[in-house]
């Protein structure tokens, strides 16, 4: 970790005795300026042996405090700047300790030597105490990193071939230089300002002599240290790993008994060491190959060993040859024979270049190609054009007739046509491929067909082009049994999805080429529901795609007939009612007894219950049913 940016207080509170009411410690906060009385000991550690972490730290000033100081209440410890852990050097920890009033010897009496200008506070213990404050040393002493091996925890970790500089507390990776090739011999050698100085802005370095330019191949890309770019503490999470990735290039011609060139080829180290490869293997004037060592090879496999080539200049090496270089085919160092035809002017179309058995180039016509007087080389035999058809195994056509089959909703796809030429001749010198009509950028959706013609030209011929031509034949779909979204048809084509007015009973009709709706019987409209894309054409029609055959703007179907009402039963109806001579209720009659009241209410009871029943209303829709009765006595 980096120091810290910000004075870190900390309060610590001893187990060993009760903790003082927080009240008057923070009352104690308020002092006046104390003199603070330095521990005549210091707390030494080596940078391997400090404590790790802030809390070891805390834990060690705390422990000397209770060590060296009597009737410690409560501690409270604070620095500021840069952290202890294994900061080299010595660092004071100020702490503030509230010590009970009867462990300071003679506070009134000899205040400059123990109790100082204190003050005696009660706390709510009901003790006296007393503040002070205390100056803790904490050395930590300088370890040589660069003379260290791992795996010990404290070693340098400089990449070869860098150089380890121990610092104070620290190290530094240093890339050589023709002026700096090794680490300082002295074991105390501390590095001073001037020295980084000379390193980083006086010397004159080459690329080869600083790191690497990239930050993907090196922290601190194009500098010649790790001063001043990595973390000053060589240990932290941060620091460990900059000057771990930290790379100086290596120069691979430096040793020349472990040359990657063959004996009769030189090294030479490449400008930048990020050249790919950063050295070249050069063979002697007159000589050709990589220059790098052949293995070894039997009699047989020297003889299959390709010879480089140049080109008709004598010097450029062929095509071939740098091929063969690039993939270390041309081992060593080998004299080159001549190609003439390499680099030598470039041919007409359909010529190529030919040697006489004098080695002299001359273009003359490829096989296959005889010379026309106005044309030059041309193809014996015109090319031949194939139709490619989908390879999907649900795909319908007819390879004889050239002709493909789709349907409403598919997607044509261009498959294009496979060239047949003997002589190999370049097909693109001229291929055209026109369409009777434009393909939509989505589905098919009208029915019918169209043309693909595919022609090649060939103006030495008669007629001047090779053709080939592809029917495509768009057949019916029932839109009826299209759905939307549905993973097919429905879900690319919603124009074939049929509209019908389903919940009105419209039923759909499939047609060739489209579709339409039929209202049932006692309903009137065109059966559809409102087709957004369908807009009016201002003339009774509509205009969009596919529009549907009697399609009237979605109106629907309504119910246009009346209702039949039919009797049931017999006509009149008979009622049958209970004789009485009197008034229920009201004047007793003769009949007037519990019995006959009972038989007359069953009856009225069974009545009412037939009269609906008794008549019968059909019709498509819902009707309200008013009916009027005249009983006759």
């Amino acid at each position: 970790m980096r120091s810290l940016s910000a004075a870190l207080f900390l309060l610590l509170s001893c187990n060993s005795l009760p903790s003082a009411n927080a009240a008057t410690t923070s009352s104690a906060h308020h002092q006046p300026a104390q003199t603070c009385e330095r521990l005549p000991s210091s707390l030494t550690y080596s940078q391997a042996t400090a404590p790790a972490d802030v809390s070891a730290i805390l834990r060690v000033v705390v422990e000397k405090i209770n060590r060296d100081v009597t009737g410690v209440v409560d501690v409270e410890v604070a620095w500021t700047g840069a952290e202890l852990h294994r900061r080299v050097g010595e660092r004071i920890v100020r702490c503030t300790v509230t010590r009970l009033a009867e462990s300071v010897v003679q506070i009134s009496e000899d205040s400059d030597d123990d109790g100082g200008d204190a003050e005696v506070q009660i706390d709510e213990h009901g003790r006296e105490i007393v503040t002070q404050c205390f100056e803790v040393p904490f050395t930590i002493l300088d370890v040589n990193e660069c003379t260290i091996s791992s795996p010990n925890p404290m070693a340098h970790r400089c990449q070869p071939p860098s150089i380890c500089i121990n610092t104070l507390g620290s190290y530094e990776c240093v890339c050589p230089s023709a002026s700096f090739q090794s680490s300082p011999s002295s074991v105390d050698f501390i590095p001073t300002p001037q020295f980084w100085e000379d390193i980083t802005y006086n010397q004159h370095r080459t690329p080869w002599e600083v790191s690497y330019g990239r930050s993907s191949e090196s922290s601190c890309p194009n500098s010649p240290s790790t001063f001043g770019c990595c973390d000053d503490d060589g240990h932290s999470r941060e620091g460990a790993v900059c000057h771990s990735t930290f790379r100086c290039p290596v120069d691979p011609c430096e040793d020349v008994e472990s040359s990657p060139c063959a004996s009769n080829a030189s090294c030479q180290r490449a400008n930048s060491p990020l050249a790919h490869p950063n050295y070249t293997c050069e063979c002697p004037p007159g000589l050709m190959g990589n220059g790098k060592p052949c293995p070894k090879y039997n009699t047989q496999q020297q003889q299959q060993q390709q010879q480089p080539k140049v080109k008709y200049d004598g010097k450029t090496p062929t095509e071939s040859t740098k091929r063969l270089l690039d993939a270390g085919l041309l081992c060593g160092c080998t004299k080159p024979t001549v190609d003439p035809c390499d680099g030598y002017h470039d041919c007409p179309p359909k010529e190529m270049c030919v040697a006489d058995s004098y080695n002299r180039p001359s273009c003359q016509c490829k096989p296959g190609h005889v010379r026309d007087e106005v044309y030059g080389c041309v193809d014996e035999h015109p090319p031949g054009l194939t139709l490619r058809y989908s390879s999907n195994p649900d795909s319908k056509f007819d390879t004889d007739r050239g002709i493909e089959y789709l349907t409403q909703g598919d997607r044509y796809e261009e498959y294009g046509v496979d060239v047949i030429d003997d002589n190999a001749e370049e097909y693109l010198r001229s291929l055209k491929i026109t369409y009777s009509r434009p393909l939509p950028q989505g589905c098919l959706l009208d029915m019918g067909e169209f043309y693909v013609n595919y022609t090649v030209a060939t103006p030495w011929t008669s007629p001047e082009f090779v053709r080939a031509k592809r029917t495509v034949v768009i057949q019916n779909v029932n839109e009826c049994k299209v759905r939307m979204n549905d993973g097919n048809i429905g879900s690319h084509c919603p124009e074939l999805v049929s509209m019908c007015d389903v919940d009105a009973g419209a039923a759909c009709l499939d047609e060739i080429g489209t579709y339409t709706c039929q209202c049932p019987e006692g309903t009137e409209g065109d059966g559809f529901l409102p087709i957004p894309r369908l807009r009016p054409d201002g003339k009774g029609g509509f205009v969009g795609t596919m529009i549907p055959k009697a399609y009237n703007g979605g109106t629907g179907c309504r119910d246009t007939s009346r209702p039949v009402i039919e009797l049931m039963g017999p006509n009149p109806k008979v009622f049958r009612v209970a004789k009485t001579s009197g008034l229920k209720g009201v004047v007793k009659g003769a009949n007037d007894n519990a019995d006959a009241n009972a038989r007359v209410d069953a009856i009225l009871a069974e009545q009412r219950t037939t009269y609906e029943k008794d008549i019968k209303v059909s019709g498509r829709q819902r009707y309200e049913l008013c009916a009027c009765f005249l009983f006759v006595f």
